[in-house]
């Protein structure tokens, strides 16, 4: 039994002392592995980026209300806005928002969507019937 307690105290010892080491070197470990991952830099990504699109979505909405403004609303008013009239101001729209997104947002809808084109088309699409509701 004396034995027994021996190696009890000397176990006690040794995991007293190296478990915290043990701990240590685990805990630094994960944080480099965390460090090391795409995790912190995935979740800024998509903050930029979410960003961007929100801000370039906002300048679609500009340009339809603008367009609206100054060219749809004074056809709309002499019964002039034909299909013609429509092609032009979308043309139009789809122009100002061109100049207003910011080269960088173009890239990120481009990555996130595949085609900025089509996105921005669609955008444009949806503003305007949004625009119909306001």
């Amino acid at each position: 039994m004396e034995l027994s307690e021996t190696l009890n105290h000397i176990l006690y010892i040794v995991l007293t002392a190296v478990l915290p080491l043990i701990a240590t070197y685990t805990v630094n470990l994960i944080k480099a592995k965390i460090k090391e991952s795409s995790i912190i830099s995935d979740t800024i990504k998509n903050d930029t980026m979410n960003q961007l699109v929100t801000a370039a979505l906002s300048d679609v909405m500009d340009a339809v209300l603008y367009v609206n403004q100054v060219y749809t609303d004074s056809l709309k008013a002499n019964g002039r806005f034909d299909e013609i009239s429509q092609k032009e101001a979308f043309n139009r729209a789809y122009a100002e928002a061109m100049n207003m997104i910011s080269d960088k947002a173009k890239k990120a809808i481009e990555q996130l969507y595949g085609s900025f084109d089509k996105w921005l088309q669609l955008k444009i699409e949806a503003s305007v019937n949004a625009a119909k509701k306001l």
